[in-house]
């Protein structure tokens, strides 16, 4: 009796876990390759995130994108190249993730966005992985300047 009660209270767990696995599968990009690198890019979306966050651990060099408000931001246009100067991967984000698998080394990271660029040195290990995180402006504030220091900031609502 105890045993059709769990077998009844296991199946409809198991197609909820497979249905949610599944939908994550889906909502994730498919892997891009640009001189032989594997990449992902986005993450716009609950489902994207964690469906990113899932894949993490497949690839060694995570990188997010975000504003030092914290706003997520996207079109961010990144080039990584090796230690010897060779250019190894030019994309421009769909999201505010770009995951990467690289042979371990050194490399030179160039994130750029409204012409402000952001240039990170970093060691991809031969095992596990690395995280980079890039911040910049509030792009609704970029540009703005305030000249009375005591005076309220009017710029925002």
């Amino acid at each position: 009796m105890f045993r059709n009660a769990r077998l009844s209270l296991f199946l409809p767990f198991l197609v909820c876990v497979c249905a949610n696995g599944a939908a994550l599968a889906q909502s994730l990009p498919q892997p891009a390759s640009q001189n032989g690198i594997s990449y992902i890019t986005g993450g716009v979306g609950e489902d994207e995130v964690q469906a990113f966050r899932a894949a993490a651990p497949g690839y060694n060099l995570r990188m997010t994108f975000a504003s030092k408000t914290g706003s997520y931001l996207s079109d961010i246009d990144v080039t990584i190249t090796s230690g010897a100067g060779r250019s190894v991967l030019s994309v421009r984000t769909e999201g505010p993730f770009l995951f990467v698998r690289l042979p371990a080394g050194r490399y030179q990271i160039g994130a750029q966005t409204r012409h402000i660029t952001e240039t990170r040195k970093i060691q991809v290990p031969a095992h596990g992985g690395a995280d980079l995180r890039f911040y910049w402006e509030d792009p609704d504030r970029h540009g703005v300047m305030r000249v009375c220091k005591s005076c309220p900031d009017t710029a925002r609502p």
